[in-house]
């Protein structure tokens, strides 16, 4: 990625451009970077939900589909991301440059624009439209209701909480709550709506082969934002002095299968992290797989996500409430295991799979997006494919023994499933 180029359209409000030929599209992304704050997490969901789906211009989203089909299969996307201390609004669009001599890009980002500077507002322009937003709402709220089904998220989530609970603005998913839901009104979003656009620092980031004309067309958006954007930028959250014992929290649940959720955090380089945690549970072929669910068969399914940010992995196991003993017992033998044994074949297939992750990634073209938003909130970061592959590459056994040596359970969440939810499976 040496071909970056950077445009500082004022204090706060910046253009990251990757001209590149690879994708048969382009992608504008533009991104609102605040810092992360609890109670306007799920607001912040909300908004990108209805800057997404309709407008003043398409107040109806079959109506703003409908215009996108015009631009040859053009795609509106909108998300949250909660970044450590940051969170991140973004809205995008991908399109083709042109076709048949049409320019479709510069109408795409026209659209874009469009539903981001001129949203569904009432009447009076001091509120969102109060039907937009009770879609939007119940969209949301249907979200969450089926969470009550989805017992793996629901330790996850669990989880999150214990690790996090000196930062209750972390402990929150990206998506928010539905208590703080319902607490939103089209009034307070529309607000909310106004001081983003006034006081978020703004990256936009452009992957495509495109004219500089597209450039100017950005700049020349951007620049009606207010000029008052604040400067935030990425930062480590440091976790709680965790104690030689883990967190511990246990619920029940009338259900049929129990949800064990673990965190260990380790002092390692980022790339010693993820093939560490690729040996461990990172795919079929990893030891908690192989030696968990294929050999012992005690688990319904097992595997494991590092996060490098904290130097966190966790592990996620759908088990038997009778088997957890057995369960957490070889979870801490393969732990051991990679902490003595020579591994050198699963070292091996890790840093491939790792690799083989990389490139798959490598041909979406959200992936160099979200590496130049990345590179904007970190200017030291190295963002490029074949440093990642280099850094992969040199890790040794060595690493993988002193990292897993210094893994410490921090904590553990299990979600256990009551004999009642047993009998009734007998019963019926």
């Amino acid at each position: 990625m040496n071909d970056i180029q950077t445009f500082q359209v004022a204090p706060g409000i910046e253009i990251l451009w990757l001209p590149t030929t690879k994708f048969h599209v382009a992608r504008l992304e533009v991104n609102f970077v605040a810092e992360q704050e609890l109670n306007s997490t799920t607001s912040r969901r909300l908004l990108a939900n209805m800057l997404q789906r309709s407008s003043a211009a398409w107040p109806k989203e079959s109506l703003l589909s409908r215009q996108l089909s015009s631009l040859y299969g053009a795609e509106l996307t909108a998300k949250t991301t909660i970044l450590q201390n940051l969170n991140v609004l973004s809205l995008a669009i991908s399109a083709p440059v042109s076709y048949d001599n049409e320019e479709i890009f510069s109408a795409a980002q026209k659209l874009l624009w469009e539903c981001l500077l001129h949203p569904n507002a009432n009447q009076t322009k001091k509120q969102f439209s109060q039907q937009a937003f009770q879609i939007e709402q119940t969209n949301l709220a249907n979200a969450y209701a089926s969470i009550a089904d989805n017992y793996s998220l629901q330790a996850s989530l669990d989880l999150q909480k214990l690790i996090y609970q000196n930062y209750p603005e972390l402990a929150i998913p990206a998506f928010g709550t539905l208590t703080q839901l319902q607490q939103v009104s089209p009034q307070q979003l529309w607000q909310q709506y106004q001081t983003i656009l006034q006081t978020n620092r703004v990256i936009a980031t452009l992957v495509g082969d495109v004219d500089q004309s597209i450039i100017t067309q950005l700049t020349s958006y951007l620049q009606q934002l207010r000029a008052q954007q604040q400067s935030v930028n990425l930062q480590m959250k440091s976790l709680l002095n965790f104690t030689e014992e883990p967190l511990v929290q246990q619920r029940q649940e009338q259900i049929q299968q129990s949800q064990l959720a673990l965190a260990y955090q380790v002092p390692a380089r980022k790339s010693v992290l993820q093939v560490l945690n690729m040996m461990l549970g990172g795919d079929d072929q990893s030891l908690l797989f192989q030696k968990v669910r294929e050999q012992a068969g005690l688990a319904y399914s097992i595997y494991s996500n590092v996060n490098s940010y904290q130097q966190i992995i966790s592990i996620y196991a759908g088990i038997s409430a009778e088997k957890l003993a057995q369960t957490k017992q070889i979870i801490s033998q393969q732990i051991a295991t990679l902490a003595t044994e020579q591994l050198e074949d699963l070292l091996q297939h890790a840093k491939i799979a790792l690799i083989n992750q990389r490139l798959e990634l490598a041909d979406s073209i959200a992936t160099p997006a979200n590496q130049l938003l990345l590179k904007a909130l970190n200017p030291r970061i190295m963002i490029d494919d074949e440093h990642y592959l280099q850094k992969i590459q040199q890790v040794s056994l060595q690493d993988i023994h002193q990292a897993a040596n210094h893994l410490h359970e921090i904590a553990e969440f299990c979600l256990l499933g009551t004999e009642k939810a047993k009998k009734e499976k007998v019963n019926g």
